[in-house]
């Protein structure tokens, strides 16, 4: 080695200096070739340690230094820095880690010493094969995607708009807005939910700086943070959006009808339709599974009856490709298939509903405009809300959701106002009431409901024409009964996860970089998450995460500023390459592309994030991962001898 190596050891406040032969340790490095110098410091992290290490390169004009100290993810970059300030290339720096793997978990003296020995030597070894690398910056995207447009996504949308950012705003429905924009009130304020959303629903659609592409998905995604290729497909609806007026005329020509999901199924729709009244965009789409002119048969009733000649079958899907430098993803969640719990029968007795089918049933804007009734017409005396339907389950949902029962007193009061005759009774394991309105919310509601606690199982059946609800030993029958369940992650979630790279936790949502500290950073640098798609959370919450994940993506992605990309990227040695492309079946970063006319696989050094899977895997050794080469990890390997 010909390098001049300095070995610079931390006592940690003592905290390694008191649990291992320091002496001993210091002496055998000044045995090593090339080691120049050897010092120690009482902590080399302070100002006083850095400056002491500063003064120590400069002096003995050092060009390769080992730190032994604490753990590389600690003060890594600390030392880094200092080198780079001395004018030593900062790549040229080894750090051993002697106290987490060494003197903290090594309680004999003796064996400690032996091994921050072994381990310094390492170090020595290996910081004398490095090699001084380029540390490259490009200059950032400010512009945002956003995926998902329920209260969360309309809301960073708008947060980006406002600092004058560039945003696209993807959402795979017709229609903007999630699942406030389809229930009739929320609590506690009992504030018209569609006026409330409305307005951020038209300020989006209007907003110059966002483009909104609704009944779109993303088909792919390159990159990362401050630089993201991302293809999305936009589907054909069929209309001409510009022409088209929302005058509503194509509907009811249409000779197709199945059940309206965005109804939870208790009414239908036609294969031409808007999602539900109030829908924004005012938009009509064509579902071409079900139209019967996409089934070779010549209908053409909705064209004819378009005044505005919108309705156009020709239309095509296309493939729209955007760069931006951050993502969020807010693509919502959704209740639990409730049928799954077989005891509470629902989808087999007649009268048996989920949240959302009574939401649809309250809301004005519904298939009965409001009015609860059975199937038969008749509005229910007697109407039972279980919670906790499938939730606190370990066979089901394990976890409490945490909006549940304050939603339920919402629908108590909903119902009593539109059938004020009725008696409500509500099945509960607990009360979940969080936030500062929740309980006295809840304590008024109550005086309009018959509380009952049960544990254990609750179950259903059909009694006569009405549905009994067994718990704690005994019965009653009702006339209506709604099942609450708790929420999941939407049903694409893993799908969308593996376009883009992400982790999901134990229950389907996207994982969060730490579950106290930063709920709002996903797995992959650059790409953040709000609302539903992170964790069940109600309203306020979701437009608090989304305020705060437009506020870590603005100020990382400030425009003209220079990102630093990866310096540890891999190389492909063209000589040496045999083009098998298994490198680029394996890159997670698609950063791997293959030329044709060469034919071998190139590495893009911009999408590269040096993981090192394909210099791993390489078969011909062609692919080598900078300043983790073969022969700098065997060095080190080499010398533990432990």
């Amino acid at each position: 080695m010909d390098k001049r190596i300095g070995v610079f050891f931390c006592r940690c406040s003592n905290l390694i200096s008191d649990r291992l032969d320091e002496e001993r340790v210091l002496a055998k490095a000044r045995q090593i070739d090339g080691v120049v110098h050897v010092a120690s410091h009482n902590l080399l992290c302070s100002p006083e340690g850095k400056k002491f290490l500063a003064e120590e390169i400069k002096e003995h004009s050092l060009d390769a230094v080992v730190v032994a100290a604490c753990s590389p993810k600690l003060h890594e970059k600390t030392f880094m820095t200092i080198l780079e300030e001395t004018g030593v290339n900062p790549f040229m720096l080894q750090m051993a880690n002697i106290r987490e793997q060494c003197v903290w978990i090594t309680p004999d003296k003796a064996e400690a010493t032996e091994k921050a020995t072994a381990y310094i030597l390492a170090a020595i070894n290996r910081v004398g094969r490095h090699e001084s690398l380029e540390t490259k910056a490009i200059e950032c995207n400010p512009d945002i995607l956003v995926v998902g447009s329920g209260v969360a996504g309309i809301e960073a949308a708008k947060n980006f708009s406002m600092a004058g950012r560039k945003v696209y705003l993807v959402e795979k429905e017709p229609c903007i807005g999630g699942v406030v924009a389809r229930i009739e009130e929320v609590y506690p304020s009992m504030e018209c939910a569609p006026c409330m959303i409305a307005p951020m629903q038209q300020e989006i659609l209007q907003d110059p700086n966002v483009e909104v592409l609704t009944y779109s998905e993303i088909e792919e995604v390159k990159g990362f943070l401050g630089n993201f290729n991302v293809k999305i497909l936009k589907k054909p609806k069929s209309i001409d959006e510009i022409n088209c007026l929302g005058c509503g005329e194509c509907y009811p020509v249409c000779p197709v009808e199945v059940k309206n999901k965005f109804d939870g199924g208790l009414a239908n729709r036609h294969a031409i339709y808007v999602p539900y009244a109030g829908a924004l965009p005012n938009i009509p789409v064509i579902d071409r599974d079900i139209c019967l002119r996409f089934d070779g048969q010549d209908c053409s009733k909705c064209a004819d009856a378009c005044p505005m000649a919108a309705v156009v079958f020709s239309q095509e899907s296309e493939t729209i490709e955007v760069n931006v430098g951050g993502i969020v993803i807010a693509t919502g969640g959704e209740t639990y298939d409730i049928s799954k719990v077989e005891e509470l029968n629902f989808g087999k007795i007649p009268g048996i509903y989920n949240t959302i089918q009574m939401e649809r049933l309250i809301a004005s804007n519904g298939p009965t405009e409001g009015e609860i009734v059975m199937e038969n017409g008749d509005a229910p005396k007697k109407i039972a809300i279980i919670h906790c339907a499938g939730s606190r389950n370990a066979k089901h949902l394990p976890y409490c959701s945490g909006i549940c029962c304050l939603n339920n007193m919402k629908l108590v009061r909903n119902i009593k106002h539109a059938i004020p005759d009725a008696e409500l009774h509500l099945y509960y394991r607990d009360f979940c009431l969080p936030g500062k309105a929740g309980q006295a919310f809840a304590d008024e509601t109550l005086k309009k409901a018959i509380a009952h606690r049960y544990c254990g199982k609750i179950k259903t059946s059909d009694s006569d024409g009405k549905i009994a609800i067994h718990a704690n030993d005994t019965s009653d029958k009702f006339d209506m009964v709604v099942l609450t369940p708790g929420i999941v992650p939407s049903a694409d979630g893993k799908k969308i996860a593996e376009l883009f790279d992400l982790e999901l936790d134990d229950y389907g949502f996207f994982k969060e970089d730490h579950n106290l500290l930063n709920i709002s950073s996903s797995s992959m640098e650059g790409i953040q998450i709000a609302g539903a798609a992170q964790a069940p959370k109600g309203i306020d919450e979701a437009i608090a995460q989304a305020a705060g994940t437009a506020g870590k993506l603005l100020a990382k992605l400030v425009p003209g500023r220079l990102l630093e990309i990866e310096t540890k990227v891999t190389v492909i040695d063209e000589e040496l390459c045999g083009g098998c492309k298994m490198c680029i079946s394996l890159c997670p970063y698609s950063a791997i592309d293959f030329d044709l006319e060469e034919k071998i696989s190139r590495v893009n050094e911009v999408l590269c994030k040096g993981c090192g899977t394909c210099a791993a895997a390489c078969p011909s050794g062609a692919a080598v991962a900078k300043h983790f080469t073969k022969e700098q990890v065997y060095a080190e390997i080499e010398e533990v001898t432990l």
